[in-house]
């Protein structure tokens, strides 16, 4: 998980930690080498996520990049509802909109692990 809102992650991480191993990303070098040395089903990710990296990359630029080294990688991306983007062309496998409900994030969450089994 790459989130920037430290509130949202621990959120996300108490959502799911009791059914599922939980990585977090400080930032997106970070979450780059926890992809090679965990290889995740499924990598949350936030669209801000300029906030994390020196070159001013968004979310979407991290998830081009992550999409073409690992192909079956399942993406959630996670936005603000005023993000008004298309961001399933962009590689996202699913997007969950704050304020994140728990039973939404963890359907959604379920709804991806069994895509990739």
């Amino acid at each position: 998980m790459l989130h920037e809102d430290l509130g949202t992650q621990m959120q996300i991480y108490l959502a799911l930690c009791d059914a599922y191993k939980v990585e977090i990303a400080e930032n997106a070098e970070s979450a780059m080498y926890l992809l090679r040395k965990t290889k995740p089903e499924i990598l949350l990710l936030d669209y801000k996520l300029d906030q994390f990296t020196t070159n001013g990359k968004t979310g979407v630029d991290f998830i081009r990049k992550v999409k073409k080294k690992y192909i079956d990688l399942k993406v959630m991306m996670i936005m603000d509802n005023n993000d008004q983007i298309q961001i399933q062309e962009h590689g996202a496998d699913e997007v969950l909109y704050k304020p994140i409900k728990n039973r939404n994030l963890i359907s959604n969450v379920r709804r991806l692990a069994s895509a990739t089994a």
